[in-house]
């Protein structure tokens, strides 16, 4: 149980909530018996591994749930002594304000300036003290320079970025962010970070934040309530950052030399329609077949740009990329696939099968994969990134974030290509699921198998790559090995 507080923001009284009847994954019930308050003015962790109720929590406190989320819910949540039982998510969208784990869940402006414009349009305030707002959060999310910029063309980090400074304009009383720092790079983390801990200093704000990235903001947060299986397993006041990921390999020295890249990019180049200024500037690189090498660079870099080149999704503007030895610009997308599978930044934008099963056999059957291998392809990727537990027939998108993740992995991982791209991976992911993930990068690379890795997770770089490519305004500052048994 919780404990109690002299001014509570938020209350859960007996607080239980189960998904309707269906093909369930896992126990409908994905909270039970919770009993917790949160105090005016605390800044809170809320941890737990991948479906163990986390999102499911913060949607009760806006009043998502029950109002806007199919099932059943009992006992009472209580926001600044409001049942939400008894108040709309319009009355309560005043006092709470939410981030939702997928920006584009959220944004639904043509542009920037007018996506942060928004919400004070809507409270009424003076066009005066709208511009002063816009102008402000422009700047202390570094967004200022993407003012002018349609929202589609932001990346998922500026769009992060976008959807957090929309809900902070209006400064609501209460701030709820559901794994506010999955694709933000280090700079942006940690000047949101800053700006957080100023809201609650300044206007007493009340933060509440998931997050599996626990050792980010273990410092900052004055409360960490843990949840696991949909209860309370812990509950103090000082955090503790869970164990570091371990390293599972050691570098693989003259790899480079010892074999041709399987993938090369020759001084390539490429424009989004629209923009001047190139997404990827002269690239050269070569990817080589038994190690792992991770892309760094801050939001906006090119990174995902670079993957889509990799598979034919995206096609140079000058300059030449080659698969395998298969110029990209004369092959299919179909046709390089067989040898890139590439893992998109979101797990909502590449799972569409009506069950897992049927989305882990979809891509290798298409590539003509006997039935019998896809069988026991699956079974390995169940059992190597820890998803066995979620039944065959369950409905992938009625999954947590984290589990979608992982399927969508798997669903790469049974295509079994020489070439494995995951652009974010970690997104959603717990730090158990993190360390399963990372094994089985390593094994495909003791297979020989060569594994490009965009992320901002640091912890999980080192645990996985042999070489870092650090990539900035679309174009490689720096490529460097990682020393045996280094970071």
């Amino acid at each position: 149980m919780c404990r109690m507080t002299a001014d509570p923001a938020i209350e859960f009284k007996g607080v239980s909530f189960r998904h309707p009847a269906s093909r369930a994954a896992r126990p409908r019930e994905v909270l039970s018996g919770i009993d917790c308050v949160i105090g005016k003015g605390e800044r809170v962790l809320l941890t737990g591994p991948s479906g163990s109720g986390k999102t499911t929590f913060l949607r009760c406190c806006n009043g998502l749930i029950p109002h806007a989320r199919p099932g059943t819910l009992e006992g009472d949540i209580f926001v600044r002594g409001r049942n939400t039982r008894d108040c709309t998510v319009s009355d309560l969208s005043a006092t709470v304000g939410m981030v939702f784990q997928d920006p584009d869940h959220q944004i639904f402006s043509t542009d920037v300036v007018s996506e942060i414009a928004f919400g004070p349009e809507q409270l009424g305030w003076p066009a005066s003290r709208i511009d002063w707002a816009v102008a402000e959060v422009l700047r202390l999310f570094r967004l200022d320079s993407l003012a002018d910029r349609q929202t589609t063309e932001l990346s998922w980090g500026e769009r992060q970025r976008l959807a957090i400074a929309s809900i902070v304009v209006v400064r609501p009383e209460i701030l709820i962010l559901d794994e506010p720092f999955s694709g933000l790079d280090a700079a942006s983390a940690a000047g949101l970070l800053n700006h957080l801990g100023t809201l609650n200093r300044d206007s007493g704000m009340t933060i509440i934040l998931s997050e599996h990235r626990a050792e980010l903001v273990a410092s900052w947060a004055s409360r960490r309530i843990d949840l696991v299986d949909g209860k309370i397993a812990g509950d103090g006041r000082s955090p503790v950052p869970p164990a570091p990921l371990r390293r599972n390999r050691s570098s693989r020295e003259g790899a480079q030399t010892a074999s041709a890249g399987i993938i090369t990019l020759q001084d390539v180049t490429f424009r989004h329609p629209g923009r001047d200024v190139p997404a990827l500037d002269g690239i050269s690189l070569a990817i080589y077949p038994g190690e792992a090498t991770v892309l760094a660079g801050p939001n906006g870099s090119g990174k995902s740009t670079l993957l889509k080149h990799l598979n034919g999704l995206l096609r140079p503007e000058s300059g030449r990329i080659t698969v395998a030895g298969r110029d990209t610009r004369n092959s299919t997308v179909a046709e390089l696939a067989r040898t890139v599978g590439l893992v998109c930044q979101h797990a909502d934008y590449q799972l569409f099968g009506e069950t897992i099963a049927e989305e882990l056999a979809f891509a290798p059957a298409n590539l003509g994969t006997p039935p019998g291998v896809i069988t026991q392809r699956i079974e390995s990727a169940r059992e190597g990134l820890g998803i066995g537990h979620l039944g065959i027939d369950a409905s992938p998108l009625a999954l947590s974030v984290g589990e979608k993740q992982r399927v969508s992995i798997a669903s790469v991982l049974t295509m079994d290509t020489p070439v494995l791209a995951l652009d974010e991976p970690t997104l959603g992911l717990d730090p158990g699921a993190k360390q399963r993930l990372a094994g089985v990068l390593t094994a495909l690379c003791a297979r020989e198998k060569a594994v490009i890795v965009a992320t901002h997770d640091v912890e999980f770089s080192c645990a996985v790559a042999d070489r870092i490519v650090k990539i900035e305004r679309g174009r490689i500052v720096d490529d460097r090995r990682v020393p045996e048994g280094g970071t």
